[in-house]
């Protein structure tokens, strides 16, 4: 019986498998004297939709400070009505002895993810650094945001054409691909109403059991 409960449970959860979402990742980017590092995020580095990037304060030169700007709506120009802009970061922030910031505007990192309205593409940021209040230098560099693409490469999808001939069945695809997924909220509903009864089965089993075994007591 246990068996066969474990074999609904397996039907239900089966075609959620393909279905996962994108477990966010966080890309860090250290701030260098020099710049940042690496200066830029390219497509090979497999960064997409709903990642993150975390621009770390690495300049341990005094009284220096460094701000992240990203050009989100990649028109050219940094402007802080429209793009991302970062608080002004520095190296080491001071902690008292239970680990509260003694100065609360104090910033050594931020992160900023890409999702939303900021999807696929490429983006121009640019880190600005000041010494005593004054600017020094500033860097532009670029990150390409992939498309979060869940299905495996090579494989087509359900109802998907493939082969010769399939420029003449584009329509008969898709209306396989309805069909398909008829077929699988169907199973689903069907799985369901086998589970519902299958725990009432066991709900009703075990009574008549402790029954039984009270009668042969007796």
């Amino acid at each position: 019986m246990r068996f066969l409960v474990g074999l609904v449970l397996l039907v239900l959860i089966l075609p959620c498998v393909n279905v996962q979402a994108h477990t966010p990742n966080v890309m860090m980017s250290i701030l260098k004297e020099e710049g940042p590092v690496p200066a830029d995020i390219v497509e090979a580095a497999g960064f997409v939709e709903g990642d993150g990037v975390k621009f770390k304060m690495s300049d341990t030169a005094n009284n220096s400070s460094m701000r992240v700007s990203i050009d989100l709506d990649r028109d050219g120009v940094f402007n802080e009505s429209s793009d991302y802009f970062s608080s002004w970061m520095v190296y080491d922030c001071q902690y008292d002895a239970n680990g509260t910031l003694l100065d609360p505007d104090c910033v050594e990192s931020v992160v900023f993810y890409f999702n939303g309205t900021n999807g696929s593409g490429t983006y121009n940021y640019q880190i600005e650094k000041m010494v005593n209040d004054s600017h020094t230098n500033f860097w532009i560099n670029t990150i390409f945001v992939g498309l979060d693409n869940h299905e495996e490469p090579g494989l087509p999808s359900v109802g998907e054409c493939f082969g010769a001939g399939c420029e003449d069945v584009g329509d008969s695809s898709v209306g396989e691909e309805n069909e398909n997924r008829k077929y699988i909220s169907i199973l689903m509903v069907i799985s369901a109403v086998g589970l519902i009864g299958v725990a009432i089965s066991l709900i009703l089993e075990k009574p008549e059991y402790e029954e039984k075994q009270y009668l042969e007591q007796e």
